[in-house]
Formats: C-alpha cells, structure tokens, sequence
C-alpha cells in the first residue's frame, strides 16, 4: 500500500472524529450540558425474594408477598416535605405524626424510596398515587407471611429488618435486609437470605429515571423443606392452646420432627409487621419462649435411665424387689411414695412409678453413676436439634452442687435425684430423645427439622449406647405396663400399642409439672412422643393431653398403625 493511500485513510480518520465532536459540542452541546449539569447517578438496592419454606408435604409455611408502600424520594421532595406529608394526611384523614415518624424511621438515603405509608394494599396505593402523581411512589416490597402464624410461631420464627455491612455504605446509603430472628428462619438465613441485587440509573432533577446504567439482578434465597407435617402441627397446637407446656412428636429411628408446638404462642405476621409487639413482650405468660428447648424438672420421666443404670451396674437384676410402704426413711426424714405397692421389682416399679423401689435403686447406685448415666444419655448437652436458642441443662453432682451452691452433697440428694427430683432439670426435646433410646435399640439420635434443601447433603448421625439389649428390654416392658395397666392406662384404650413413662414433678416456684413420654407402637416403633405440661397439676393431666392428641391424629389418619 503507498503511503499516499495510507496517508489519505489517516485524513479521513480525523475527519470522522472531528465530525463527532462537531456534533456532540456545537449541535448537541446544549442537551448534554444541561443533562450532565441537572442529573445524577442513583442507585437503588434490588431486595430479593427469600426462599420459601415447606412442610414435608409441600405445604407453606413462610413464603414472601408483595407489600405496597407509598414513598418519597427526600431530596426530590426536600423543599415541600412538610406541606406534602400534610396534605397526604388530610386525604387519608390520619394524624400527619405517622407519616413523620415513617419518614424518619425508614430513611435509607437522599435518593432512596422512603416508605410513609406502609402495607396498605394495592387498590389504596393507587389512590394516593393518583392524587399526588409523581411526589409519591409506590414502593412495592416483600413481606414475609406465615399462613399458620400461631401454631408455628416457635418454630419458623420470623424476620425482621436489620442494617447490614454493605459496599454501599460509603455513599451515605443505611441498607436494611431482613434477617432471620429465631427458629428456622434465623438458623437457616444464610440458605433462605438470598442475595440483593442493584440498579444504577439516571435520574433528573424530579427523580425522573431516564436511563439505565446498570443492572444487577437479585438472587432468590433457596427453598427448605422441613421434617414437620403441618397438619399434625395445626392439632398439637390446638390440643395445647390455652396451657403453659410443649408437644413434640419424633421419628424414634430418624430423630425427624413431625410436630414441635409450644404453649402460649403468638402472631408471627405481627411480629413481622411490627404490630401488638409491646403486648406479647410484657406477657406475664411468657409466649416468646420455646418451652420445648426450656429446662425443667422431669420427675418420674427420668426414672427408666436409672433402671437401666442398675441394670448395667449389675446392683440390680429384674428380679430384685423392694418393699414399698407408701415412705422411704433416712433418719429422722421420711422420703415419700405416691402410694403403697408392696414387693416391687423393677418392670412393677416403673409400671406403677414407686419411688421408694428408685429410692433403693437410687442408694445402691450412688450420685457419681446416677450422673454418669445421665451424663450418657446426653442430658447434660444440647440436642443440637437445628433451632437457636437452645438451653443446656442441669445433671448435678457432688463437684456441681459444691461449686454452684457451695454445700456438700447429702444423701437425701441423691434419693431425690433418683426420682429425677432436687437439681436435676432437663428440656423436653431431651425427654423424647432419651425414651427414643428404648425404642430403637438403644441410640442417641440428633433431633432435626430440616428434610431437604437444594444442593446440601444432610446427615444427621445418631449414637450408640454402651447398653446391653437384654437391659433395654427390661425397662422396655415396664414401660410397656406403665399404659396397659399403670400409670398411663388410660393410653391403652387407644390401641394404638404405646409404651410410656409418666411425671410428676414438684416445683418450688408453685404447682408442679405434668409429663408423659412414649412411643409406638412399641413392636416396631414409629412415633416417639413428649407432652409437658408448665404447671400442669399432675402427670395425668398430661395423659389426658396426649390422649385427645393421638386420638384427633388417629382419627385424622394422620398416623399409621395396626390394631
């Protein structure tokens, strides 16, 4: 090529260039002073949708819906807030220090929607709109809803808007996400969170967009499946509304939850929206706390560990008897029986609770293995069931009671701890994976709610107990007793094949606790269940409780058995 021709391209190269300046400065010159003078670059954070979770049926149990707000953009409004917020009161007929409060409560930056009027339904927000055309805008945002809201209140837990750590920070944005609080919603966020997403447009002096610089979209939190059948959930909470306690239902193999309900409970969609808060937190009744993960004292229920301790111990075999006059004495102190049962071995005395055979049985071991055992069983840890807030209970000892309250131990502490009286406290969750142990051969499972989440593999492991089969089959058939013809023979009438252990345990701060923990049916176990009863009276009313709950399941037929 001749540098004539080359030389030639260079011209017209230059020519093109020239031309575009040409254009740009002197013909369009005006329009992009003006543009680049009046606007700015806005960025406006994306929300994404949280994942939805289900039961295990697929049924919903906390999904997110649109919301409609009425907002403001504060610097486009900055010179006319007052008047128009005022105006926008009058329409409506509410007191304006609503709208002044939202403003202030929700402001997230100068060019950021700041919601005045929220939740307040479609056909509303289109009515303000149309009055008060571009000086508002209709924010649509997700809210979280929970079509159960009571029934699983414990459990789901729920959101709440919380400022984050955000890049975005550093222009004077404060972002707010929600956030899981309690329940699955808190210790599944980081599944069920998702992530934002941002638009970065061009605005004018109005707030007008009139362009689109950039686009990230936001991402959807993954959806969770849960272990819980709703329906089951729904009776459990009905069959304990208006008491103080928990019901828990459980794959004795599994450790999956089919129902976790506790009573007294509350609104999540108000929590949620922010509504009757102050109420639910000065009840005097407690609801926000999950009874179900809560210490207490279980009585009676404890008694099949210290049977099989005995039994391992070798200081009892199942023929050993004991005599029960009604009262156990230890000098000048009576330990008292619920009744007087005469020549006790160990299957009669966990069929009719006799607390002078446990008093015996209680001496022989002595608190060091009485401990120990509980201490196998777990008792003294959490479950590490897949919910916060989880308490770590009490199993005492002669080093614990001298470190914590500063006395010797006595033998009266170690009759009472027999019975699972004194200072030893337990959660309910712990009760139904301990009685699940003499359903499934002897192991320690981990209770869990969550079935199934996308691109997680789940194992949930379970423990094996260094208990002979022979042993576990003993106490198996007192308890198996304790509902044909003990203590709970009023769950026979079921026949529904349960085995179980009632308690009765006494309270110091006032009337004491009612338990009943089981399974069935107890040929090949399916179902493990807990009912605790806060102040219940006795154990029998939580065998009423567990009888209307089984006998609404069975005839529902929401459980599978065989007659």
């Amino acid at each position: 090529m001749s540098a004539k021709v080359i030389l030639r391209i260079i011209q017209f190269g230059f020519f093109i260039i020239i031309s575009g300046l040409f254009y740009l400065q002197i013909i369009e010159g005006d329009f992009y002073y003006t543009r680049a003078k009046r606007n700015y670059i806005k960025i406006i954070p994306q929300e994404a949708e949280r994942g939805i979770i289900f039961d295990r049926e697929g049924r919903r149990l906390a999904f997110d819906k649109a919301m409609f707000n009425i907002a403001v953009i504060p610097y486009q409004v900055r010179k006319e807030k007052e008047k128009l917020l005022k105006e926008i009161a009058q329409f409506l007929n509410i007191d304006e220090k609503i709208l002044f409060r939202n403003f202030r409560r929700n402001w997230q930056g100068p060019f950021l929607p700041d919601n005045i009027l929220i939740n307040i339904g479609k056909k509303k927000a289109l009515k303000i709109k149309g009055k008060f055309k571009d000086k508002v805008v209709i924010n649509i945002s997700p809210l979280r809803f929970y079509p159960y809201p009571y029934a699983f209140s414990h459990l789901l837990g729920y959101v709440k808007r919380k400022e984050l750590l955000s890049p975005l920070k550093k222009y004077g944005y404060s972002l707010q996400e929600r956030v899981g609080v309690r329940g699955i919603e808190k210790f599944y966020d980081e599944y069920l969170r998702g992530e934002s997403g941002t638009k970065v447009v061009e605005v004018d002096v109005k707030g007008k967009i009139v362009g689109l610089s950039k686009k990230i979209a936001p991402k959807k939190g993954k959806d969770i499946y849960l272990t819980v059948d709703a329906r089951i959930q729904k009776i459990a909470y009905q069959i304990l509304k208006g008491k103080k306690g928990a019901i828990i239902l459980m794959n004795p193999n599994s450790g999956e939850i089919l129902a976790l309900v506790s009573s007294p409970s509350f609104n999540l969609n108000n929590f949620v929206q922010g509504k009757k808060v102050e109420k639910i937190l000065k009840d005097k009744r407690f609801p926000l706390i999950n009874r179900a993960l809560f210490c207490f004292a279980p009585g009676s229920i404890f008694k099949p560990i210290v049977a099989l301790a005995g039994l391992e111990e070798k200081v009892i075999t199942s023929s050993t008897v004991f005599e029960c006059k009604g009262e156990f004495k230890i000098g000048d102190r009576r330990f008292l029986c619920w009744n007087k049962h005469g020549r006790q071995n160990v299957i009669d005395a966990i069929k009719n609770s006799c607390n002078v055979y446990f008093y015996n049985l209680g001496l022989r071991l002595g608190v060091d293995r009485i401990s120990r055992w509980a201490k196998i069983f777990r008792l003294d840890k959490p479950t590490r069931i897949d919910l916060p807030y989880e308490k770590k209970c009490i199993v005492p000892s002669r080093s614990w009671k001298l470190r914590y309250k500063g006395k010797r131990w006595w033998t009266g502490d170690t009759l009472n701890f027999s019975i699972g009286q004194g200072y030893l406290e337990i959660t309910p969750l712990e009760a139904i994976v301990a009685i699940s142990a003499f359903a499934n051969g002897g192991y320690i499972v981990r209770p869990h709610l969550l079935k199934k989440v996308e691109g997680v593999n789940l194992n949930f492991q379970k423990k094996k107990l260094p208990v002979a089969k022979e042993n576990l089959e003993i106490v198996k058939k007192g308890l198996i007793e304790a509902v044909k013809s003990g203590t709970a023979h009023l769950l026979g009438k079921l026949n529904l094949k349960i085995a179980g252990k009632t308690g009765t345990a006494q309270n110091p701060h006032g009337v004491p606790h009612g338990w009943f923990v089981g399974f069935f049916p107890y040929d090949r176990p399916r179902y493990s269940i807990c009912v605790f009863l806060e102040n219940g009276g006795s154990s029998f009313n939580a065998v009423v409780v567990t009888y209307k709950f089984l006998e609404e399941l069975k005839k529902e037929g929401l459980i599978s058995y065989e007659e």
